[in-house]
């Protein structure tokens, strides 16, 4: 079952910013052709209030079908090349390599760096839960880009966790919509690609910009103009601002935790296959998701019911704080009946994993041959033939080629 991925935050914000004068805030965005790790960037950009920077990636795999409806983006293919189409206005779009276009945005925020007399930026995004920015690191490591980039880029800060901050008290909501209605008046915006976004989440965090200049420390008061140094949002961006080696952290520590919670999935296989129920899925996915938090693989449970079968049970529950007692059980009455009596995964069926089982694709000449099969024994029953046999007439069908066969060769039974 395809999951999205649960960022683990091992990040603690322990940047320090010296001289507020050398840094710049930027605001960036990506389009994902899904909620995994194991998915591409298809879409980079960057905003500043003299600059944008907006750069199209061409993705080695499809863009899934709610990555499609969030960012009106498709793949296509068009002879023996591949591209991306906007589906909103059905127009082809130029789009470069993954490699090419972040070395691009490095470039870009070098430049803007030099253009306004800066060293360092720090990049702004709103995001609810932690992905855009480990899923960049992930591909910035790839092509080893990294080292290139944390030498202009100081952090990165979440517009989202910036607004619930100073607007707990007279908000409910911090989407991007409810923040953009409700702090820059701006109705019917379009979210859905990374430029808009990008300059959103760079709008509110100028709007929510706190005035460090007056002395008050403590972070309540804001100002409203358009008017905003660059040392005052530096200083307001500070204490929720992460650094890249956290954020590197933080994309190692997914990775482990994805890695536990794969090697689980011998325990429930079956109840994570597509024949059991959605809420026994569910269920499944819950359980395993908390065992692999507890540090928990199939290697250490395996080791564990080896060691000592008798108390196998208390020591699973003693790793399992945070749960209930119910919750507790289940887990592990499904680990031991899955040692006691093991399943064997059963192999793909013999139509491909693709089209394979009930989802396998008929070809059309299959079709016509049922076609014409059901056809034929649709119209009336073939003549019959009367046999002797002991003195008593049978009568048997014979094959409608073998009777047209004998009326060819001018037989007459």
């Amino acid at each position: 079952m395809v999951q999205n991925t649960e960022i683990v935050d091992a990040s603690n914000n322990t940047v320090t910013l010296d001289n507020l004068s050398d840094y710049m805030v930027v605001g960036w965005d990506i389009d994902t052709t899904g909620r995994r790790l194991l998915d591409e960037i298809c879409h980079i950009a960057g905003h500043t209030p003299n600059s944008t920077f907006n750069q199209y990636i061409m993705p080695h795999n499809d863009i899934d079908q709610v990555a499609r409806r969030r960012h009106l983006l498709c793949t296509i293919t068009m002879g023996r090349f591949r591209a991306l189409k906007d589906i909103k206005n059905n127009k082809t779009l130029k789009s470069k390599s993954e490699i090419s276009a972040l070395a691009e945005f490095i470039e870009w925020l070098e430049q803007m760096l030099k253009d306004n007399g800066k060293k360092m930026a720090i990049l702004v995004c709103h995001e609810v839960t932690k992905f855009n920015t480990c899923l960049l690191i992930k591909s910035l490591l790839a092509y080893n880009l990294l080292d290139k980039f944390s030498e202009v880029v100081k952090g990165f800060a979440n517009c989202h966790s910036f607004a619930q901050t100073h607007c707990q008290d007279t908000m409910v909501m911090f989407s991007l919509r409810v923040l953009s209605k409700v702090l820059l008046d701006k109705d019917h915006i379009d979210t859905s690609k990374a430029t808009e976004r990008a300059k959103l989440a760079y709008d509110i965090v100028q709007h929510l910009c706190v005035t460090l200049e007056s002395g008050n420390d403590d972070g309540k008061e804001v100002v409203t103009g358009s008017e905003v140094s660059e040392e005052t949002k530096a200083k307001a961006l500070s204490t929720f601002l992460t650094s890249i080696d956290s954020e590197v952290q933080t994309l190692h520590s997914t990775q482990e935790l994805l890695a536990r919670q794969k090697s689980l999935n011998t325990v429930y296989h079956k109840s994570l296959s597509y024949q059991t129920s959605a809420l026994d899925r569910k269920k499944a996915i819950s359980y395993r998701n908390s065992i692999a938090k507890a540090n928990i693989d199939y290697m250490t449970l395996q080791s564990l019911w080896t060691e000592n079968k008798d108390g196998f049970k208390d020591a699973v529950k003693e790793k399992l704080p945070e749960l209930s007692d119910d919750d507790k059980e289940n887990i592990v009455t499904t680990i031991i009946m899955h040692f006691e009596n093991p399943e064997p995964i059963s192999p793909p069926p013999k139509g491909g994993k693709k089209y394979g089982g009930r989802f396998r694709r008929r070809s059309s000449s299959n079709k016509d041959n049922r076609k014409s099969i059901s056809e034929n024994d649709a119209d009336s029953l073939s003549p019959k033939s009367t046999d002797q046999a002991n003195g008593h007439n049978i009568e048997a069908e014979k094959p409608q080629n073998e009777i047209i066969k004998s009326h060819e060769n001018g037989e007459n039974n």
